[in-house]
């Protein structure tokens, strides 16, 4: 079974030479090694809501915050010694053949992991057109991720005897992205359609609480209705009100 290479495409358009870069995989950047493990986050947020008498607050949700997936990429190219001399003959290393150090002497022009460098610092590079780094997507296996690179680490391990790095570990971690239109889209301006329940904080009232629930101020009147209250514009902190569906 041929081994499935994890896969990194850059989704916006860049322009200038790194167009030029990226067109030549349309199908997108195969890592020559597949990370050996990663990490996906997922974190919410809750307000802390104190009610005097309760023996700890009550958490209220807030919203959701943005996935991360975190992982590492390993270059590797010191299986050819980099040699800008000249061929060696008689008793020295030949091209193609081994060399003292074990590995092979390459034409010149070998550049070792630079390419595969160049590639992936796209990845956090400004484009002139979009005034933005790309949008990327990982792919490998059942795992697809699209989102912007916001962590960049290079960490270089291995080096021939002109200094050119042949070794090295390349840490990225991406947070999710979702165009803001398809979030709008995709924004529900009335409750869910089960009813739930909400502690009064310090200070609301029916109204906001209705805008923030309904993205309505208008909607007091459901609330008030569903929770029987006789006095509506005054809201006790601490007291459970029911947000009914409409």
């Amino acid at each position: 079974m041929k081994l499935e290479r994890a896969k990194i495409k850059v989704i916006t358009p860049l322009s200038g030479p790194a167009a030029a870069l990226v067109e030549a995989f349309p199908s997108g950047i195969e890592v020559r090694f597949n990370p050996s493990e990663y990490t996906l986050v997922r974190n919410v947020s809750y307000a802390e809501v104190q009610v005097l008498g309760l023996e700890t607050s009550i958490l209220q949700f807030v919203r959701g915050e943005t996935q991360t997936l975190a992982l590492e990429l390993y270059l590797d190219r010191s299986d050819r010694v980099a040699y800008d001399g000249p061929v060696m003959s008689g008793g020295g290393a030949t091209e193609g053949q081994s060399s003292a150090g074990g590995g092979t002497a390459p034409t010149t022009g070998f550049q070792g992991i630079q390419p595969e460098l160049d590639i992936l610092r796209l990845l956090v590079t400004i484009d002139s057109g979009l005034h933005a780094p790309p949008v990327v997507e990982f792919n490998w296996g059942k795992l697809s991720f699209r989102g912007v690179v916001s962590s960049y680490q290079e960490r270089f391990q291995l080096f021939d005897e002109s200094g050119q790095a042949l070794r090295a570990r390349v840490t990225l971690t991406l947070k999710k992205y979702k165009p803001p239109e398809l979030q709008a889209r995709a924004l529900a301006r009335e409750s869910p359609d089960r009813t739930k329940v909400r502690v009064v904080r310090e200070g609301e009232r029916l109204d906001t609480i209705a805008a923030e629930e309904y993205g309505d101020p208008i909607h007091w009147r459901e609330i008030a209705r569903a929770n029987r209250l006789a006095r509506p514009r005054v809201l006790t902190p601490g007291t459970a009100l029911v947000i009914p569906p409409l």
